[in-house]
């Protein structure tokens, strides 16, 4: 079933505006000098609260570029992000530079890239994205 009613360059927009949404509160949440836990005496799930961060960003930012398919562009940068972000981290003086946190957003990143080639010629197709009919 195709969606009707929504364009391209809407889809575009809302995943465009969803991944700066997202990577602002990521962002917010990694500098915060209280860590956000979900679940008292469950800090250990941080590492996998990095990938699905990831994989997140990851989805909202292929759409937000659907048509660009070069590897660099998209993620290098989603990547670069992950870095910056422990790298401010270390600059605050109240958090932590881990290179686990950098394993598991690139963790994410590739949990993505493994299951996009699954869903997104399906999703692209309801959304109006594809060429095949």
């Amino acid at each position: 079933m195709k969606l009707t009613g929504i364009t391209v360059p809407s889809i575009i927009w809302l995943a465009r505006a969803g991944f700066l949404a997202c990577s602002a509160v990521i962002l917010w949440l990694a500098l915060d000098r209280q860590p956000f836990i979900l679940i008292p005496g469950f800090y250990d799930l941080d590492k996998l609260n990095h990938v699905f961060a990831f994989v997140t960003l990851a989805l909202l930012l292929d759409y937000s570029f659907p048509f660009t398919e070069h590897f660099w562009l998209k993620w290098l940068p989603l990547l670069c992000f992950g870095v910056a972000i422990e790298l401010l981290q270390l600059m605050s003086g109240y958090r932590y530079f881990e290179w686990g946190d950098i394993f598991a957003d690139a963790s994410g990143l590739a949990v993505y890239l493994l299951i996009r080639p699954r869903f997104r010629p399906a999703l692209d197709k309801r959304l109006g994205l594809s060429t095949e009919t």
